[in-house]
C-alpha cells in the first residue's frame, strides 16, 4: 500500500507542475486525499519560494579553484613518463620513442667514452666518434684542428697506458706522432695567414709530444728507449722544419720537409 502511495504522490506531482489544481489531483484518488493533501500543500509551498540568487564572490571563487585544479592536472599529463609512451595504441609512436631511447643511450656512451683507454670497452666508441667527425667536417682547417685535437688525445692515453703498464704503447705512439703529420698537411690548401697559425700549432703540439716522450724515457724499460729515443729525435727534426715553415729567412738551409712525411710505425 505503501508503495502505491508514493507512486501516486509522484504522479500527483508532475500533473501539479503542468498547472492541474491539488483539489482536481486529490479528487481523482479521494482514499489517499486526507494523506496526501499535507504533502501537496507542502509542495506547492517549496515552489512557490523565491529561487536564491548566487553570490557572485562565492561564484568566482569556485571558479578560481576549478580552474586551478586545472592546471594542476595539465601539469601532470605533461610529465614525462616512458610507461605513458610505450603505453601508446599506433605503432610508429612507440617506434619513435624506441629510436630516441636508442639515441640517448648512444649519446651516453658516447659520452663515457671520449674518457676511456686502450683496453677499455668503450675505446671503440671513442675512435668510431672520432671518425664519424672527422668525416662530417667538410672545411680543412676544421679538419686539422681535429687532427691536433686527436693527437692531444693520443698523447694523454700514451701517459696514461704507460702509468699503468709501465710500457710503451707503440700503437698510441704512432698514432700520436701521424696525427701531428696529418695536421700539417692542410697547411698548403689555406691562405697564408691561416697556414702560419696552423703550422704555429702543429708546432707547439710537436714539442708538447717531444717533452712528453723525454719525460717518460727515464722511466722506460730498455727495450722501449731505443723506440722512444728515436720519438724524440723524429720530433727535434720536426721543430726544425716548423722554424723553417715560419721563418724561412733566417736559415740558408733547405726546410727538412722528409721528417714531416715520414709516416711513423713502429712495431
Amino acid at each position: 500500500m505503501k508503495l502505491k502511495r508514493d507512486e501516486i504522490l509522484d504522479q500527483l506531482l508532475e500533473e501539479i507542475k503542468k498547472g492541474k489544481s491539488i483539489e482536481d489531483c486529490l479528487r481523482a484518488y479521494p482514499e489517499f486525499a486526507e494523506e496526501l493533501e499535507p504533502l501537496l500543500r507542502l509542495a506547492e509551498r517549496i515552489e512557490d519560494l523565491p529561487k536564491p540568487e548566487p553570490n557572485p564572490e562565492v561564484v568566482e571563487s569556485v571558479l578560481t579553484k576549478i580552474r586551478e585544479m586545472a592546471v594542476k592536472e595539465r601539469q601532470k599529463e605533461k610529465k614525462f613518463s616512458f610507461r605513458k609512451i610505450f603505453s601508446l595504441q599506433p605503432a610508429f609512436v612507440r617506434a619513435i620513442a624506441v629510436v630516441l631511447l636508442i639515441i640517448f643511450i648512444g649519446w651516453t656512451s658516447m659520452s663515457l667514452s671520449a674518457k676511456s683507454v686502450p683496453g677499455d670497452f668503450l675505446y671503440p666508441i671513442k675512435l668510431f666518434t672520432e671518425k664519424v667527425q672527422y668525416t662530417l667536417t667538410v672545411n680543412p682547417e676544421g679538419k686539422a684542428e681535429l687532427h691536433l685535437v686527436f693527437a692531444d688525445r693520443r698523447t694523454n692515453e700514451l701517459v696514461l697506458s704507460f702509468k699503468e703498464g709501465e710500457m710503451i704503447n707503440k700503437v698510441l705512439l704512432n698514432a700520436m706522432l701521424n696525427e701531428a703529420q696529418s695536421a700539417l698537411k692542410y697547411s698548403e690548401s689555406l691562405s697564408a695567414e691561416r697556414s702560419a697559425i696552423l703550422v704555429a700549432k702543429v708546432g707547439k703540439c710537436n714539442q708538447h709530444q717531444q717533452r712528453v716522450l723525454e719525460e717518460i724515457k727515464p722511466m722506460a724499460c730498455r727495450d722501449d728507449t731505443a723506440v722512444i729515443n728515436e720519438a724524440i729525435n723524429l720530433c727535434a727534426e720536426r721543430h726544425r722544419c716548423v722554424g723553417y715553415m715560419l721563418n724561412p729567412e733566417s736559415s740558408d738551409e733547405q726546410p727538412p720537409y722528409p721528417c714531416w712525411k715520414k709516416c711513423c710505425n713502429w712495431q
